[in-house]
């Protein structure tokens, strides 16, 4: 039955080369739409089938719908031919797809596996001279982000800076943070806490968590400002209400240990909950996690079930 189904496509595609424009166009349509009707039926075999046709006819919705649905397929096969159809759109001129094909090069298959720094490298340059400002900034921050990692080309700050501020000028606010931390830690620029700390208010604006919480951190230490542990507790606080995960962390521990603050051990949990969800750090998450099984012991189990409810219903602010 599947070496009829090819033969048949294959039919489909000699004829389809022959029509005009036009019909070609149709063709890609009709296939589509049919994928369309299957889909919302839950005959999810058809419409692939269908997406499939659309899509080699050039149906540039149905090449992405491919991408993004066996792009998360735990198959190997299927995240490669997730590729395949990003390459698709890419090639029709589509930004978002060449981003798309770049994370997927970056960052592989849900393993890891099949990482590509190169190829990542060379579509987020195609990106990155999008029409597209967010397409166009989001590509430029990836690229920053690799020249400061030294991902697929040789580490360089300078360069990661100059990519960043691409990005910036796009409006991310990402890339804001990411300047910052470049002026912070002096790499690629000489050491600047107060450009670090404009660079990161400025991102904070655009609701970038890890920003306010660096805008704590240079007010606690008294880096490029005075030291005041009540403006610095104030940025902490404004993180963590975003979802800044260290931040979270640190109420966890304010509140068990009561540091300023009477013993609030539920708030405490929820606060440890909340940080252990945090995914760019092994070491937060460690911490998080081991903190809120040690508070757990502590609690009753009504208690407990409280802090969890709590904890499941909050959302950022």
């Amino acid at each position: 039955m599947r070496k009829l189904f090819f033969r048949i496509f294959a039919c489909i595609a000699v004829i389809a080369a022959a029509l005009p424009p036009a019909a070609f166009a149709d063709t890609a349509g009709d296939a589509y739409q049919r994928g369309q009707i299957a889909w919302k039926n839950q005959d999810y075999e058809t419409a692939f089938r269908e997406y499939r046709t659309a899509g080699d006819l050039g149906h540039l919705d149905a090449q992405i719908l491919l991408a993004i649905n066996l792009s998360a397929s735990p198959y190997r096969e299927d995240f490669l031919e997730s590729r395949k159809w990003w390459a698709k759109a890419a090639g029709q001129g589509n930004s978002s797809s060449m981003v798309a094909l770049g994370d997927s090069y970056r960052h592989g298959d849900l393993d890891g596996n099949f990482v590509d720094y190169k190829e990542a490298v060379k579509w987020y340059r195609t990106a990155s001279n999008s029409k597209n400002t967010e397409h166009r900034g989001d590509a430029s921050l990836a690229l920053g982000e690799m020249y400061e990692a030294g991902q697929g080309t040789a580490a360089n700050p300078s360069e990661a800076m100059k990519f960043y501020k691409k990005a910036a000028d796009c409006g991310n606010g990402e890339a804001k943070f990411r300047i910052g931390l470049l002026y912070e830690t002096g790499k690629g620029v000489g050491r600047n806490y107060a450009k670090a700390r404009e660079c990161y208010t400025v991102a904070a604006g655009d609701w970038v968590s890890a920003a306010m919480h660096r805008v704590g951190y240079l007010h606690e230490k008294g880096l490029g400002v005075k030291a005041n542990m009540q403006e610095a507790e104030k940025w902490y606080r404004k993180a963590a209400d975003a979802g800044d995960s260290w931040s979270q962390l640190y109420f966890g521990d304010k509140c068990e240990h009561g540091r300023g603050v009477p013993v609030d051990l539920i708030s405490a949990h929820v606060w440890y909950n909340l940080a252990s969800r945090g995914m760019g750090s092994e070491e937060l998450w460690k911490k998080a996690k081991s903190a809120k099984e040690r508070v757990a012991l502590k609690l009753s189990a009504e208690d407990l079930a409280r802090a969890e409810k709590i904890a499941r219903e909050w959302r950022p602010r």
